[in-house]
C-alpha cells in the first residue's frame, strides 16, 4: 500500500501538463480564488487552466499592502525581468503582487496542496515558463473571489 502511494505520488509529480503548445499569444487571464484556478483566454475562449496556490492568509480580499492577501479586481500585467522566484509577472496592483513560479523548483506540483504565498498567485516553474512565453505586457487580468 505504501509502494502504491509512492508510485501514485511519483506519477503525479512527473506527469506532464503543458497546455499552451502551438499558442503564440493570449489576450486575457482570469483568476478564481475560491476554486484556486487561473484560466488563460484567447479570443474569449479558455485555452488553458492552471491549479494555483494563493495567500497563506486566506481568501479574503486584499485591503492594504502587507496584509498578505490576494487582491481582487481588474488589472494589467507586466513581465518582470528579475525576481526572487523562477519567473514572475506583476499583476499591476502594486505591493509586489505577482504571478510567479517557485524558488525551489523541485517542489513542483506539490505546492498546490497548500496556500503558501504572501498574496501572490503561484504556479509550477514549467507553468510560469509556458505562460511567460505567450503573455504580453498590458494583458488584462481579472481576479475574482
Amino acid at each position: 500500500s505504501l509502494i502504491l502511494l509512492l508510485i501514485g505520488l511519483g506519477t503525479y509529480y512527473i506527469w506532464p501538463e503543458n497546455q499552451l503548445n502551438g499558442i503564440d499569444k493570449v489576450d486575457k487571464l482570469v483568476v478564481y480564488k475560491k476554486n484556486h484556478l487561473l484560466e488563460v483566454l484567447n479570443k474569449n475562449k479558455v485555452i488553458a487552466s492552471y491549479s494555483i496556490s494563493l495567500s497563506k492568509n486566506g481568501l479574503d480580499k486584499k485591503h492594504k499592502c502587507g496584509d498578505g492577501l490576494t487582491p481582487e479586481g481588474n488589472f494589467r500585467v507586466q513581465k518582470r525581468t528579475h525576481s526572487d522566484f523562477h519567473k514572475a509577472i506583476d499583476i499591476g496592483y502594486g505591493c509586489n503582487v505577482l504571478i510567479h513560479g517557485q524558488k525551489y523548483g523541485w517542489i513542483g506540483k506539490f505546492h498546490r496542496w497548500i496556500d503558501w504565498t504572501q498574496g501572490c498567485i503561484a504556479l509550477t516553474n514549467s507553468e510560469i515558463d509556458e505562460l511567460y512565453k505567450v503573455i504580453s505586457n498590458g494583458c488584462p487580468i481579472s481576479i475574482k473571489p
